[in-house]
C-alpha cells in the first residue's frame, strides 16, 4: 500500500512538473520574438547611422509579405548623424511592434542638419521567423504629412 501511494505521489509530482513546463513554452516563444525585435530594431537603427541604406531596405517588406520598393538613390544623399528611439513598444500578441525614432541628418550637398520623427510599424512573420519593417525607409528632405 505503502509502495502505491508513493508511486500515485511520484506521478502527480511528473505530471504537474511536465504541466508547468509545458506552460512556460508559449512565454518562452513570446520572450524571444521580443528579444528579436529588439535586435531588428537596433540593427536596423545602426545601418540607418552608418548609411548602409541597401541593408536597411532588406527589412522592408508589406504586411503581404511583398517587398517594399525603396528609393536608394534619393536617400544615398543624407547622412545619419543621430539616431534615438523614443518609443518602442511590442503588442502583446508579440507578433507586432511600434517604434518611434528621432533621427538628425543632413544633406551633403548643403550640410545643414535636420531633424525627423520617424514612426515605424514592424511586423513578425511565423514563416520565416523574422521581424520586418512594415513601413518605408525615413523621410530624409520631406515635408511631412
Amino acid at each position: 500500500m505503502a509502495v502505491r501511494c508513493a508511486l500515485q505521489i511520484g506521478i502527480a509530482v511528473l505530471v504537474a512538473t511536465l504541466l508547468a513546463a509545458c506552460s512556460e513554452v508559449p512565454l518562452v516563444a513570446k520572450r524571444s520574438r521580443t528579444d528579436d525585435f529588439d535586435a531588428a530594431v537596433k540593427t536596423y537603427g545602426k545601418l540607418l547611422r552608418w548609411g548602409y541604406y541597401d541593408e536597411a531596405a532588406k527589412v522592408l517588406r508589406a504586411r503581404d509579405g511583398s517587398a517594399v520598393e525603396a528609393d536608394l538613390a534619393r536617400v544615398a544623399r543624407y547622412r545619419v548623424t543621430g539616431y534615438d528611439i523614443g518609443t518602442k513598444l511590442v503588442a502583446d500578441t508579440g507578433r507586432e511592434g511600434r517604434v518611434v525614432a528621432l533621427i538628425e541628418y543632413y544633406d551633403v550637398d548643403s550640410g545643414v542638419v535636420k531633424e525627423l520623427r520617424d514612426e515605424q510599424f514592424w511586423w513578425y512573420d511565423d514563416d520565416s521567423g523574422r521581424w520586418y519593417l512594415g513601413s518605408p525607409l525615413p523621410a530624409f528632405g520631406l515635408t511631412p504629412r
